[in-house]
């Protein structure tokens, strides 16, 4: 049940975007906190809001109570009357989103990143973005994480999520922000492991789309997720080594199955679209949603060049959208490396 009005947390929480995850967010905090300011880009989106209770654009169904969040389109104001703030706006599109805002606004703010891939002008990850772009302290800095699904959390379905800091008295207090009736949180302290496989997760449920659009079977996927996991396992422990990090926890293993297999999830749909022969192009204009993997796929493939890890099935997938590759024989030849 939603705390009552009475033991609701006081922290100040501001929540930066307005898609189906921030919609999401937006629905599970709503249940524990008391004072929530939501920046929505949109004008109309804003109005309907604060005058419906729904977003209309997404996740239309869920009611959010415009009396207790409290929605605004000028994002320094948002910002400024926060302690929390909860960036929720997709990689692709952050760098543009926080223009506005001075590093004075958000440097001595706590924040929680619930946003998937890499910041392509910068090509970096969220969380060394927001350390050299606003300079906000490493033990500042927390994310989010699934296996989510945001049209699960509308209706109300039992969901594992993970905050992850290398400041555990920090991701223990967004643990509170996110643990209701239908959502358990637990924590770790690995957010640099957890982060990047974020980022690699969205690509191979990518490829897993391919796959299937070429017409490959539940046995292949299954086979080839596993090797997924096992490039994930390495490059992620090339990049961020962490002897405590157990691959098969929920924020890694988890999450790739759920965006790998789940007909909610929009990489594995733009990958379908490829698989199915559609041009790059025509697959994002098609899918008319934002496919993280599509861009995390250039900026591993430039990140990579610093640390040089073998990961073919990545380099694979970013030789298909990025070189004009043939998908048939690309994916067929490194199906063969499969074990």
């Amino acid at each position: 049940m939603p705390r009552s009005k009475k033991t609701r947390l006081r922290y100040r929480v501001a929540v930066l975007g307005s898609g189906s995850w921030a919609t999401a967010i937006i629905k599970i905090i709503s249940s524990n906190l008391e004072h929530i300011h939501w920046w929505v880009r949109s004008p109309e989106a804003a109005e309907e809001i604060a005058k419906y209770g729904h977003n209309p654009k997404y996740l239309s169904s869920v009611f959010i109570n415009p009396e207790e969040v409290k929605v605004n389109t000028d994002i320094k104001a948002v910002v400024s009357k926060a302690d929390y703030v909860i960036i929720v706006t997709p990689s692709a599109y952050l760098h543009k989103s926080l223009e506005p805002l001075k590093r004075s606004q958000l440097n001595k703010k706590k924040i929680i990143l619930a946003v998937k891939g890499i910041v392509p002008e910068t090509m970096q990850l969220i969380s060394d973005y927001m350390q050299t772009q606003f300079g906000v302290p490493l033990e500042n800095l927390s994310i989010i994480s699934g296996p989510s699904h945001a049209e699960e959390i509308a209706q109300e379905k039992f969901t594992f999520l993970t905050a992850a800091s290398t400041n555990l008295e920090l991701a223990e207090t967004v643990a509170k922000f996110f643990t209701n009736r239908y959502c358990r949180t637990s924590v770790t302290n690995d957010m640099m492991g957890a982060e990047m496989a974020i980022v690699l997760k969205n690509i191979y449920a990518l490829g897993a789309g391919i796959y299937s659009g070429l017409g490959y079977g539940d046995n292949f996927i299954a086979a080839y997720v596993a090797n997924c996991l096992k490039e994930m396992k390495h490059f992620v422990s090339a990049v961020y080594p962490n002897e405590a990090r157990h691959i098969s926890d929920s924020v890694y293993l988890g999450d790739l199955l759920v965006t790998a297999y789940s007909t909610y999830s929009r990489n594995r749909l733009f990958g379908i679209m490829i698989g199915h022969g559609l041009s790059v192009r025509v697959s994002l204009l098609e899918l008319r949603m934002v496919s993280e993997g599509y861009t995390a796929c250039r900026c591993v493939h430039e990140f990579n060049k610093k640390y040089l890890v073998n990961i073919p099935i990545v380099e694979t997938i970013y030789g298909i959208l990025y070189e004009n590759n043939n998908v048939s024989s690309e994916m067929k030849r490194i199906a063969e490396h499969f074990v």
